[in-house]
């Protein structure tokens, strides 16, 4: 037998009565052949196939293969447009922020803000962290950080007040203790709130402004805790007003655009912010 002869071997299946029976007249069948399985070798720079050796780039060029987009013909990846959650983020943290500083400024002469507390729970808390978790999906880091942070934030600032949590009851015997553990509270807020302020240098200024007044707020509160005046802990509010018309700007502008408005905005852009 030819060495050619040797490296094929030639199988004809024989057929079984059932398929015999259902074999068509006229139609024409051709035989299995099976060949014997060359392995492949490839390294970075050279590909082996059975007995012979390629360059790597000269089998692909060969071949017709696109090598940047790895295959002989590229189709743009299937993407998802994603909507973008800092509008709601925006949404929820300057409704909350503008009704609990309109209380602190003791506006029209309100002072307690136990009906609102559902509301810095529920739209403040969990509709803003749900904001910052929807930013870990698009990938933006500094947006998740913050609204997960501040929706931390409203969460525990509506617990001190439920009743049933006794927070602020506990101090009823020592009302300075509740005025400094408050006092330290916003402390670190504001702690924070300056770190979030510094990377806001190089994009909107809606967005650096509304955490600058928003650091002033709860600097403002701090000391009004600590020192127990209670125009300190207004003027804290009034930042806060200011803080929540810069995020209803920032809202804006995130949401209005030629298809949906008439009056579109474009947030106006620190110097050297990027494009």
């Amino acid at each position: 037998m030819s060495s050619s002869s040797s490296q094929m071997e030639v199988e004809k299946p024989v057929a079984t009565d059932i398929e015999q029976s259902n074999l068509l007249p006229h139609a024409t069948y051709t035989e299995t052949r099976s060949y014997p399985v060359q392995e492949i070798y490839a390294d970075s720079e050279f590909i082996t196939l059975g007995g012979s050796t390629y360059r790597r780039n000269q089998l692909i060029a060969a071949l017709g293969i696109d090598q940047e987009n790895q295959g002989p013909h590229h189709h743009p990846p299937l993407t998802t447009k994603l909507a973008n959650p800092v509008p709601l983020g925006l949404a929820s943290f300057s409704i909350c922020c503008l009704v609990l500083s309109l209380v602190n400024a003791n506006v029209r002469g309100v002072t307690n803000n136990q009906f609102v507390i559902s509301m810095y729970m529920l739209f403040g808390g969990a509709i803003e962290l749900f904001a910052g978790l929807l930013c870990f999906v698009i990938g933006d880091t500094f947006s998740m950080t913050v609204f997960s942070s501040f929706g931390g934030f409203w969460l525990s600032y509506g617990l001190d007040f439920v009743p049933s949590m006794a927070a602020i009851t506990e101090y009823d015997k020592d009302p300075r203790m509740l005025n400094n553990i408050i006092g330290f509270y916003l402390a670190a807020w504001c702690v924070f709130t300056f770190l979030m302020l510094m990377c806001t240098l190089k994009s909107a200024w809606g967005l650096f402004f509304l955490l600058f007044f928003l650091d002033f707020t709860f600097l403002m509160l701090c000391i009004g805790n600590f020192i127990d005046n209670n125009n300190c802990k207004m003027a804290g509010g009034y930042f806060g007003i200011l803080a929540s018309v810069c995020g209803f700007y920032m809202l804006y502008c995130c949401v209005s655009m030629k298809d949906n408005s008439y009056v579109p905005l474009r947030a106006l852009m620190m110097p050297n912010a990027p494009a």
